[in-house]
């Protein structure tokens, strides 16, 4: 192809015709320019197809990680529902309601005894962070969504999470210290009759109403209604691609 456009040059001005050579030129420049704008609308047709080939995968590995964290979260609330349940039971009996020795011991077991422990499923989001995906989620509301859900996730580990289980180890601590109530026996089955008695401790008594169970029960409220929708938005714009 190209010998056949010299050829024609060179023809047109050995005849002396220069300006049918002028506007023949002319007239390859044109043709030039356009197959480069050919060639670029195609490199970025497949560059195109290529990003949004990795923004599903993106998009399906997120959903597998959220839908983890979903079932992580929903374990954790069921058992933080529990303890805040027993708090509220031991509430009424430091405001005087009674109950039995054994009632308040178990009312209490659950208090220093329950981790949390929330370890969210980052391996989507932090490939996507070292490659620089993030950007490739084509929708801005849905990336700001991202953002703002492992932020928030993150808070809470830091922040609600990392209170309570402070507060849980000097609980733990506090304990051990009464006698009769933690003692090597009593390990082997920590609700005690005698717990009634180590209650009577002023500094024991705050450390149990302070202990931020309500704080990371309404956390991990917020963490599974975030997730929830977060899942539910992802998997109907994956659907839709």
């Amino acid at each position: 192809m190209i010998k056949f456009f010299r050829k024609i040059r060179q023809n047109l001005l050995s005849e002396n015709k220069t300006g049918k050579y002028l506007k023949y030129a002319i007239g390859e420049i044109i043709l030039v320019v356009i197959g480069i704008l050919i060639a670029l609308q195609i490199n970025n047709w497949n560059n195109d197809r290529n990003d949004r080939k990795l923004e599903k995968h993106y998009l399906a590995g997120l959903i597998n990680d959220l839908k983890s964290d979903s079932i992580a979260v929903s374990d954790l609330k069921t058992m933080s529902n529990e303890q805040v349940r027993r708090k509220e039971k031991l509430y009424e009996y430091f405001d005087g309601y009674q109950f039995s020795k054994d009632s308040i011991a178990y009312f209490f077991a659950i208090q220093w005894g329950m981790p949390v422990g929330f370890v969210p499923n980052t391996a989507t989001i932090d490939e996507m962070r070292s490659a620089g995906g993030v950007s490739l989620i084509e929708k801005q509301d849905i990336r700001k969504k991202i953002i703002e859900l492992y932020n928030t996730y993150q808070e809470f580990i830091n922040g609600d999470q990392a209170y309570y289980e402070r507060n849980r180890f000097e609980l733990r601590k506090l304990a051990f210290k009464i006698p009769n109530v933690f003692d090597k026996e009593s390990l082997k089955n920590a609700i005690e009759p005698d717990i009634v008695n180590a209650l009577k401790n002023d500094e024991l008594r705050n450390s149990v109403m302070a202990n931020y169970a309500f704080g990371v029960n309404n956390e991990l409220k917020v963490l599974q209604e975030k997730n929830a929708e977060l899942l539910k938005l992802l998997t109907m714009y994956l659907s839709d691609l």
